[in-house]
């Protein structure tokens, strides 16, 4: 089962540079992601836009070895670019919540 967030991971990313770790996922907290804002290219048939957008957020979580928000990202990315099939306002709502999850997570880790 992926994890929501895998230090030992993300660390073996940044050459195990723990002050580099701690900025991104501080500029990760700082990033806004809106569901709704997401959620509203879906309606208005932005589909690209809305791959792109979540592109963003997936790309940055895996690369924090945020292994749960990158999967679920990836499948609703998949789906908005056509490339699978699949109901994108269930796996919004799946990628909200992971990403929601994991930003918690990380608070909870710095405070």
């Amino acid at each position: 089962m992926a994890e929501i967030f895998n230090r030992k991971k993300a660390l073996e990313f940044l050459d195990n540079d723990t002050e580099l770790l701690e900025i991104l996922l501080q500029t990760f907290l700082e990033t806004e992601f809106s569901k709704d804002h997401l959620l509203k290219l879906i309606t208005d048939k932005k589909l690209e836009e809305a791959a792109s957008y979540t592109h963003r957020v997936k790309g940055a979580g895996r690369q924090l070895a945020m292994e749960k928000l990158a999967l679920s990202g990836q499948a609703l990315e998949d789906v908005l670019r056509k490339k699978s099939q699949g109901n994108p306002w269930e796996l919004t709502e799946i990628f909200y919540n992971d990403y929601m999850e994991v930003s918690a997570l990380i608070k909870n880790l710095n405070s």
